[in-house]
């Protein structure tokens, strides 16, 4: 892949964006495109973490210690997810079958198949906040109120809605190749699954697959609809800085969602690897005050807001500036 190629971004306004952008910013994003693999072995972390939280699970009785757990396995499983979205942009070795391979497995936990998270995510980069755009809440449905409520259901039940959303669209909009593969994913993925369980009742250890595994996916699916609610709903369409939303938080949830937090970033540059996502966010500030970006400091703040206001508004409504003012008029 050409570095010029990588800079590139899917939605068509963003071209028009990069071209203000001054010499020495280019360049500075160039160098952030380097891909460091090594990098990836934060994956290590990840499954580590879950499996001393499903140890503990399974070693104490007391209802605060497995709450915890699994919670801190349910927060290990998304994390793997994200990683497996990273491998779909081709940020984790910069080669086609390394990141397709290697963010299959990553998929696996969560019942993603990443070939199939790859053509509906593609859509909604290309698309983002418009009528095309697969991932678009506000499409869903014309019913304003209908939508309020599944709105406010999206926090429940919005991710295994969302997991049947993604194999679907890419079973009906991917091409033969990309049909193929996702059924071949999903194919070894039952396998795994069916001898997952064959063995654990087998040599009876179901209850740990439930309570390490199963149990812990509830919390992840917790945390997903969470982070799918601030990406891009309630924000101003049209223009590349202020579709879609950062919460910048805290250290550990930038951990444990490997900077996909800063998520304006990634739908700036969708093939900047995470790790320097932070330092795309420091070096745009200028930028995004000039458009009125959505920027938070707080998931928690943003609920708020986000309850308050409701599918149909904005959290929060942004400076009037001459591109936010130009998004609002588009």
């Amino acid at each position: 892949m050409r570095r010029e190629q990588m800079i590139t971004t899917a939605d068509e306004n963003s071209d028009l964006w990069v071209a203000t952008l001054t010499p020495e910013k280019r360049a500075a994003i160039r160098e952030l495109h380097r891909v460091k693999p090594a990098w990836n072995l934060i994956a290590i972390a990840f499954v580590a973490i879950w499996a001393v939280a499903g140890w503990t699970i399974m070693t104490f009785p007391q209802w605060t210690l497995r709450l915890g757990s699994y919670v801190l396995a349910g927060a290990a499983i998304q994390a793997l997810t994200i990683l497996m979205h990273e491998g779909i942009h081709g940020n984790l070795f910069r080669n086609r079958t390394l990141d397709r391979w290697i963010g299959f497995l990553l998929g696996v936990p969560a019942f993603f198949s990443s070939t199939a998270y790859q053509v509906t995510h593609t859509l909604h980069h290309r698309h983002n906040r418009t009528e095309r755009d697969p991932d678009e809440f506000t499409n869903l449905m014309k019913n304003r109120r209908t939508l309020s409520l599944a709105f406010y259901l999206w926090g429940l039940i919005g991710m295994p809605l969302y997991l049947l959303h993604v194999h679907l669209t890419a079973l009906l909009k991917g091409n033969r190749r990309q049909r193929l593969d996702v059924a071949t994913e999903m194919g070894l993925m039952v396998a795994a699954y069916a001898g997952l369980a064959l063995t654990a009742y087998t040599f009876e250890f179901l209850d740990v697959v439930v309570h390490c595994w199963l149990i812990p996916l509830i919390p992840a699916a917790v945390f997903g609809g969470v982070r799918g609610w601030a990406e891009h709903m309630m924000t101003v369409p049209g223009h590349p800085l202020t579709q879609s939303r950062t919460v910048t938080s805290n250290p550990i949830v930038r951990f444990f969602m490997c900077n996909l937090n800063y998520h304006l970033e990634h739908h700036l540059y969708p093939s900047m690897p995470w790790y320097h996502l932070p330092r795309l966010h420091a070096l745009l500030q200028e930028d995004y005050r000039q458009a009125g970006s959505c920027i938070y400091k707080s998931y928690l703040r943003f609920l708020w807001d986000a309850l308050r206001t409701g599918v149909h508004g904005l959290a929060p409504a942004p400076r009037v500036s001459s591109a936010g003012a130009l998004a609002r008029n588009r």
